[in-house]
């Protein structure tokens, strides 16, 4: 749906709040239950609305958000899911590891549904609209910030990671693209040299970035494809990103180690 260019940015209405959007919103599975819900640049906060006294207030990081969706319900309802991978310890373990949290509410102020759509999209729009969201900030290590819908070619090396490299494909990150509405090809490597060839080849104006899923190898067959290029000076400027598939992701934790 084509919306009208004059319409007010809807990161900058705050429904009389400084700097914040706020509303009342009931659980999704549970009209008994609702919760007041304030969207910063940095979080989203959460507070169950009770007479109790004890109401804790719970915050999500915008920078562990992946995206946030808006649809419509089977009555005059309309609703809002954000979509949140924080750092969380695990079950029986010591260590940290980032875990699905999906965090979704019901709109209904008015029996208008299209009015409970509007105000569904709302949410869903200025989640995308926070730079929070959007940037990832490095210490010494040069990061792109890409505005959405980004275009991304996915590179997969089937026998990375022991073979395993498709399995996360499909198992994590596919279902983490899904709900952060990024369109992507997805590129099964056949044989030593392809994605080189490819990347060599290619009219890189079809993606906005290419994101390698392997070790350390087929990364370099990338840069050394769009090195390769006549307009090489150009296609190097393409944003990379890398997924560890490969055994030891040497690269790739060295990356994340400067970037923390």
């Amino acid at each position: 749906m084509e919306k009208d260019a004059s319409a007010p940015d809807p990161s900058r209405q705050r429904n009389g709040f400084s700097g914040v959007l706020y509303g009342e919103f009931a659980d999704a599975l549970n009209d008994e239950l609702r919760y007041s819900v304030s969207l910063t640049e940095s979080a989203l906060t959460i507070q169950r609305i009770s007479s109790s006294p004890d109401r804790t207030k719970v915050a999500f990081n915008l920078s562990d958000c992946v995206g946030c969706r808006s649809h419509t319900g089977p009555d005059t309802s309309a609703y809002f899911t954000a979509y949140f991978y924080p750092m969380k310890r695990r079950w029986m373990s010591a260590g940290l590891a980032r875990q699905r949290v999906e965090q979704c509410f019901r709109v209904a102020p008015a029996q208008d549904p299209l009015v409970n759509l509007r105000e569904a999209e709302r949410w869903s729009d200025t989640f995308l609209l926070l730079p929070n969201l959007l940037h990832l900030p490095g210490k010494g290590v040069a990061c792109t910030t890409l505005r959405r819908p980004c275009r991304t070619m996915i590179l997969v090396n089937p026998h990375s990671g022991r073979g395993q490299a498709l399995q996360l494909f499909t198992g994590h990150i596919q279902a983490m693209l899904t709900e952060a509405d990024v369109p992507y090809t997805l590129v099964i490597t056949e044989h030593q040299n392809h994605a080189r060839e490819l990347v060599r080849n290619a009219d890189l104006s079809q993606w906005d970035a290419l994101v390698i899923m392997s070790g350390d190898g087929l990364l370099f067959e990338v840069i050394n494809g769009l090195m390769e290029r006549e307009d090489w000076q150009q296609a190097i400027k393409t944003p990379l990103g890398i997924l560890p598939g490969g055994s030891g992701n040497a690269l790739a934790a060295s990356l994340h180690h400067y970037s923390q």
